[in-house]
């Protein structure tokens, strides 16, 4: 029987440099992607107030700059999720 779940690398030894860089990235990329979530939804508050004339200008454009940085917090996640993809292919072919 076959799994539909993509093959996961064995995790380095506990305690080593690259397991410790492993679980680090990994962690670091689960807080981009809640910072990243956390800002999309208050944008989309904001982005809902400003469209009904609630806010001022400089309101507004803090609100465009809420989507930029959202966009580029969603995209360092990408990033780093390759990271993780690649430090875990390297790590199954070292084992």
């Amino acid at each position: 029987m076959t799994s539909s779940a993509p093959e996961t690398a064995k995790p380095p030894a506990t305690g080593t440099p690259l397991a410790e860089a492993v679980e680090k990235n990994k962690q670091a990329t689960e807080e981009v992607h809640k910072a990243a979530e956390d800002l999309a939804v208050a944008h989309a508050v904001l982005d809902t107030k400003a469209a009904k004339g609630a806010v001022d200008d400089e309101a507004k454009r803090a609100v465009a700059e809420t989507a930029k940085v959202e966009k580029r917090l969603s995209q360092s996640a990408e990033k780093l999720e390759q990271v993780n993809e690649t430090l875990q292919r390297e790590i199954k072919k070292g084992s």
